[in-house]
């Protein structure tokens, strides 16, 4: 009888720091996912929302555009279409301003609404990423 209560302890015991540790780990930010709504809602809160015209062609150029802007303290949030050539993007005002976003951008070689691309990085992109200069953005 002692047996069954102690295995029956033990597994209550075992149960219960599972649970809290679950828990714990869902309301820690560091674990938490980018892609969570609950968590996008937050940075949409938080966040300055700007949406602007970025020249460029395929899926590698959203991953370099998108990661230019990302590497900036203050962007909270960037997604660039490759098919409209919009980028909206979510971030702190207070840390950045939208000109400094658009600079990280064409310092990558892709111009935007209001930077010309830097023509040496250009130069060094895939030639799928190459695109034609005279592309027209606009500006939502």
């Amino acid at each position: 009888m002692k047996t069954k209560f102690k295995i029956t302890l033990s597994l209550i015991i075992v149960l219960l720091i599972v649970y809290f540790l679950r828990d714990m780990s869902f309301n820690d930010p560091a674990n938490s996912d980018v892609n969570d709504p609950k968590a996008e809602a937050i940075v949409e809160l938080m966040g300055t929302e700007a949406s602007f015209g970025v020249k460029g062609n395929c899926k590698m150029c959203k991953k370099t555009i998108e990661a230019s802007a990302l590497s900036l303290e203050g962007v909270l949030k960037a997604d660039w279409d490759v098919k409209t050539k919009q980028m909206s993007l979510v971030y702190d005002d207070q840390m950045i301003d939208l000109i400094s976003v658009h600079k990280a951008i064409s310092d990558s070689g892709y111009g935007t609404d209001l930077n010309e691309l830097n023509k040496e990085a250009y130069d060094n992109l895939p030639l799928c990423c190459q695109y034609d200069p005279n592309m027209q953005t606009y500006i939502n």
